[in-house]
């Protein structure tokens, strides 16, 4: 598994198996996680993708207007707070 990626939280949980049902039906790699402690203590599901599909991925959301809540690039190679970010 890749120590470099993406991870997506949402609204609601609906909202993530949206997301997910959606992105694996376009042909790309993602999977539901709880969402990591280093960005939110709450419990919660978000999705994980590597960092080769960002750019299509974000393509997708904005031209499906699907909604989300933040977009966190985590590095666990380094010891950086996980990275918020937007498409």
């Amino acid at each position: 598994m890749k120590e470099k990626f993406y991870v997506i939280t949402f609204p609601t949980t609906h909202h993530a198996l949206k997301f997910e049902q959606f992105i694996k039906e376009k042909g790309f790699n993602s999977r539901l996680i709880p969402v990591p402690r280093e960005i939110s203590s709450s419990c919660g599901l978000a999705a994980r993708f590597e960092e080769d599909n960002l750019h299509e991925i974000s393509q997708l959301v904005k031209a499906n207007s699907i909604e989300y809540e933040s977009l966190y690039f985590i590095d666990r190679t380094s010891n950086k707070k996980p990275e918020k970010t937007d498409f």
